[in-house]
C-alpha cells in the first residue's frame, strides 16, 4: 500500500491509497465485510484488508484468467468466472473450492445476486444467462438471449426486476418470478456495457460502447442522454443521494452531481487517477469507493464533502 498525501486544493474525493500487487490488468473487484477481492489477467484472485489496504496471504491461482468475481452477501462464498467459461465457488473462510461449473462454454463477463430469492445470475460471451440457487448451487434455468456478450446485470430489489446489458445494444428487463423478458429496447448503437438503477426516481441508467450515459424510464423511454466519456463507459455507481460515479476505458473516473447532471470532479492520470482503462468501481461505504484498472492498480478514494 502506498499512502498519499493531499497537497492539492480541496476536491470532493482524494486518493487515500494505492494497492499494488498484481502483475497484469485487474478486471473485476468485489467486497465482503472485511476484504476487497480483485481478479486479474495474471490469473490470480487476491484480497486486501479494507481497514488498512494490506494484501493478506489469501490467493487463488487459476488456469485461465478471471473476468468477473462476486462475493455473495450473508455467506463466505466468492464466485469466480473465467475466460474459458468455467465458474468456481470458493469458501473464503475455509479457503477451499466448494463447486466448479462448466455450464458456460465462453467467457463469463457478468454476475449479480438476488438476495431475496437466493438466486445468482451469470452472463457469458455467447449471450447465455444462467440462474442458480445459492443454497444448493443447483442450476435453475439457462436462457439463450442471442445478443452477443452479456456485459452487465443490475438487479433491483425494489422493483423485483433484473436488467440485462446486451452487446447488440439492447437492454432487457426480466421479471424474477418466472424470468420472462417483459421488455427489450435499443439503448446504445454499439453495445451496452454497464447498468445502474435509481429506485427513488425509478430511472434505469446505462453506459455504452458509444461513450454515452443514458437515463430511461421503466417503459424504455429515453429521459436524458449525456456524451460522458471519450471511450466505452465501463462502470456506473450511485455514491449517495447527491453524487454519481462513472468510469471509462479512457482512463477517467467522473464524479457527477445528482443523476449525471454536471461533472464536479474528473480523476485521471493528470492528477490522482489511473494510467489506463478503469474497469470497475465499487462503493465501500458512505465515504469511500474503490477502482481497478488495466494499469494493475487498485485505488481507494475518500470523500471530503461538498466544497
Amino acid at each position: 500500500m502506498i499512502p498519499k498525501s493531499n497537497s492539492r486544493k480541496k476536491e470532493l474525493f482524494i486518493e487515500e491509497s494505492t494497492l499494488v500487487g498484481h502483475s497484469s490488468a485487474i478486471y473485476s473487484i468485489s467486497i465482503d465485510d472485511s476484504y476487497i477481492y480483485s481478479a486479474s489477467g495474471d490469473k490470480y484472485v487476491t484480497r486486501w484488508n479494507i481497514s488498512n489496504g494490506i494484501q493478506d496471504n489469501f490467493a487463488i491461482k487459476l488456469d485461465h484468467g478471471p473476468y468477473c468475481i462476486s462475493c455473495i452477501r450473508g455467506t463466505s462464498h466468492l464466485v469466480v468466472g473465467l475466460k474459458n467459461g468455467n465458474v468456481h465457488v470458493i469458501d473464503t473462510v475455509l479457503k477451499k473450492e466448494l463447486r466448479c461449473f462448466n455450464q458456460h462454454k465462453s467467457a463469463v463477463f457478468s454476475m449479480s445476486f438476488n438476495e431475496s430469492k437466493g438466486h445468482f445470475y451469470m452472463g457469458d460471451a455467447n449471450g447465455y444467462l444462467s440462474i442458480w440457487d445459492t443454497t444448493s448451487w443447483e442450476l435453475l434455468m439457462i436462457l439463450d438471449l442471442s445478443c452477443g456478450k452479456i456485459k452487465s446485470f443490475h438487479f433491483s430489489p425494489e422493483e423485483g426486476l433484473l436488467f440485462v446489458a446486451k452487446q447488440n445494444g439492447e437492454i432487457g428487463i426480466f421479471e424474477t418470478a418466472f424470468y420472462n423478458e417483459i421488455l427489450s429496447f435499443k439503448a446504445h448503437k454499439e453495445g451496452v456495457s454497464c447498468l445502474d438503477f435509481n429506485p427513488v426516481d425509478k430511472l434505469l441508467i446505462s453506459g455504452g460502447k458509444d461513450a454515452y450515459i443514458r437515463l430511461w424510464d421503466l417503459k424504455g423511454n429515453l429521459k436524458k442522454e449525456i456524451p460522458a466519456h471519450r471511450y466505452v463507459v465501463y462502470a456506473l455507481e450511485s455514491f449517495n443521494d447527491h453524487l454519481s460515479l462513472s468510469a471509462s476505458r479512457d482512463g477517467s473516473i467522473k464524479i457527477w452531481n445528482g443523476n449525471y447532471e454536471e461533472v464536479l470532479q474528473k480523476i485521471d492520470k493528470t492528477n490522482i487517477g489511473h494510467n489506463h482503462s478503469v474497469n470497475e468501481l465499487i462503493v465501500l461505504d458512505e465515504t469511500t469507493f474503490v477502482s481497478c484498472s488495466d494499469d494493475r492498480l487498485l485505488k481507494i478514494f475518500k470523500y471530503q464533502g461538498l466544497t
